[in-house]
């Protein structure tokens, strides 16, 4: 009747692992201890022993089991202590961009690397890496950290290299002036294209373009520019079409009259406002000098050949004084006049001094003084808009 158990001394030796320990076959069983009886002794870990054993430090019972079912406990310190990182191996693919980097989250994780432990390995870049990384050539660090938080690092060469021009679809509408095109800042830029790194898209003409745009249909080329430099391009079809004629400054030309003859300078030639032009002067058609009443036709035209006309009456009236001329409202003064001489009346209207024989020698206006002094001294007329004659005598 065997009723002694095996005979345990000493202690055991306390066990230090790198990893958590999952179950009992990841211990090393300590040495059965001698039996009385001499047989088989059994070593096991004591039943209801937590695991894994993961702690730092843990102790756990050794139970030993005779033949005859006699037992003895043996305890041992277990001390979990991983300080090893993880393993790296090898070098990181360059990595190679279109656009700017701008968080963490646009780069791919490298795998994690194996951990002695076999637990999960947190994957991320250093601290402190400057976002956007948008140079040319950057080194970045990515940390491997184990459960432990054991860490291992490994750099990675990040290339930014843009080469895709902003990317342009369709046509662009035609654009239909009636004006010659004098600078680029006249015309309407188009939308800028989407560029693939979303930066701003610089939209010009392209250089050499020829200014200004005239009459006809031109085509012209706009270029966007990427902020990498990369450039597309867009034509564009420029008509320009001026249909619209020019207006008159005055609705009416006042008739005009004269004695005698009329020159070319004798009749101011009328004005007229250009949608493109700006203020053109208009040509008559008549023949100069005119000697005849009749009717002397204007013509506006801008530089497209729009035009527009407009009649002026031009009577021609004898030279000669009548009595009625004395009873007029407008009156010369001094009379005779010695330098200077003006004409009252009582509407401000444009007036001619002429020769006895007809001829034009200076132009002015009634209420204002004239400075006669190119005048030789003898009898002078004075003709009013509607015809009428006035005379004075200078000294």
């Amino acid at each position: 009747e065997d009723t002694t158990p095996p005979i345990v001394t000493g202690s055991l030796a306390a066990v230090t692992a790198q990893c958590p320990i999952s179950a009992e076959t990841d211990l090393t069983k300590p040495d059965a201890p001698a039996d009385n009886c001499g047989g088989t002794v059994n070593v096991a870990l004591k039943t209801g022993t937590p695991l894994p054993i993961q702690a730092a430090t843990t102790t756990i019972t050794w139970v030993y089991t005779d033949e005859a079912g006699n037992t003895s406990e043996q305890t041992q310190t277990v001390t979990i202590e991983d300080n090893i990182p993880p393993t790296v191996s090898g070098d990181l693919t360059e990595v190679t961009a279109q656009c700017p980097i701008n968080a963490e989250t646009d780069l791919t994780e490298p795998a994690a690397p194996a951990d002695n432990c076999g637990g999960t390995v947190n994957v991320a870049l250093k601290s402190g890496t400057s976002f956007p990384i948008q140079a040319a050539t950057t080194t970045i660090t990515w940390v491997y950290t184990d459960e432990a938080g054991n860490s291992s690092e490994q750099t990675q060469t990040v290339t930014i290299d843009d080469t895709e021009a902003p990317r342009v679809t369709g046509s662009l509408t035609t654009v239909t002036a009636q004006c010659p095109i004098n600078a680029e800042n006249e015309l309407t830029k188009p939308d800028a294209p989407a560029d693939n790194c979303k930066g701003t898209v610089n939209v010009a003409v392209k250089s050499g373009t020829y200014f200004p745009i005239q009459a006809g249909t031109t085509t012209i080329t706009w270029v966007y520019t990427d902020e990498s430099g990369n450039t597309s391009e867009q034509m564009q079809e420029v008509i320009i079409d001026d249909t619209k004629d020019p207006v008159p400054d005055k609705e009416n030309l006042m008739p005009f009259s004269a004695c005698s003859q009329v020159s070319r300078a004798d009749l101011n030639a009328p004005t007229a406002m250009d949608n493109c032009d700006g203020t053109l002067t208009a040509e008559a058609d008549a023949s100069f000098p005119i000697t005849e009443s009749g009717t002397v036709t204007w013509t506006y035209t801008d530089k497209t050949g729009n035009t527009t006309t407009q009649t002026q009456a031009v009577t021609i009236t004898p030279c000669v004084l009548s009595a009625a001329d004395d009873v007029l409202e407008a009156v010369v003064f001094p009379n005779p006049s010695g330098r200077y001489v003006e004409v009252w009346s009582p509407v401000e209207s444009p007036i001619r001094i002429l020769s006895v024989g007809g001829e034009l020698v200076l132009k002015s206006t009634t209420n204002t003084r004239i400075d006669a002094a190119s005048l030789q001294s003898g009898l002078y007329l004075i003709q009013l808009p509607d015809g009428h004659l006035l005379k004075f005598v200078k000294k």
